[in-house]
């Protein structure tokens, strides 16, 4: 974030323009922003894109770059950006990396650490019933097959949970 002296800087530039300059301003803080700059900028807050609309836009960009894939490949990269399409470019080129240009579901679990929601839901089921010792042994299968650091990277929602509860035991 912008120091006291920087944020009065840029106020004093937002007064003042140079003539045919367009500044925009983009921040995931807005918190921090002092109301001052805030009052002097138009504000857009943007949405995170739906899972179709995201599909679609990689599978157009596969279909440009000569990159061919699975359905499910895709689906599972869509699912793990959570609506974030710079997450999605970014996991579609790494998984296009890995595969050589022919984008294969089974690769994309792997790399996502996902191997398939089925060790997800019963890690999750385990940790519900309350059965620790199981739960234990199934995330270490799920880390004995993918580096801890990678799963970390592209944690879905549903491993955030299964680690929480796993941490708070």
């Amino acid at each position: 974030m912008l120091s006291n002296a920087a944020f009065n800087a840029l106020l004093k530039t937002l007064e003042e323009p140079p003539q045919n300059v367009k500044f925009i301003f983009a921040t995931t803080e807005i918190k921090k922003i002092p109301a001052t700059i805030i009052s002097r900028c138009q504000k857009f807050d943007l949405q995170r894109v739906d899972l179709k609309t995201l599909s679609n836009h990689l599978k157009n960009i596969c279909k440009n770059e000569n990159i061919s894939f699975e359905n499910d490949s895709i689906s599972h990269i869509c699912k793990a950006s959570e609506g974030s399409v710079r997450d999605a470019l970014s996991l579609l080129d790494q998984a296009a990396s890995l595969c050589g240009d022919d984008i294969k579901e089974q690769i994309v679990l792997n790399m996502l650490g996902l191997n398939g929601y089925e060790k997800n839901i019963e890690l999750f089921e385990l940790c519900l019933s309350n059965q620790c010792s199981e739960a234990l042994k199934v995330y270490d299968d799920i880390l004995q097959t993918v580096s801890y650091t990678h799963l970390r990277a592209h944690e879905t929602r549903e491993d955030r949970v299964c680690r929480l509860v796993l941490e708070k035991k």
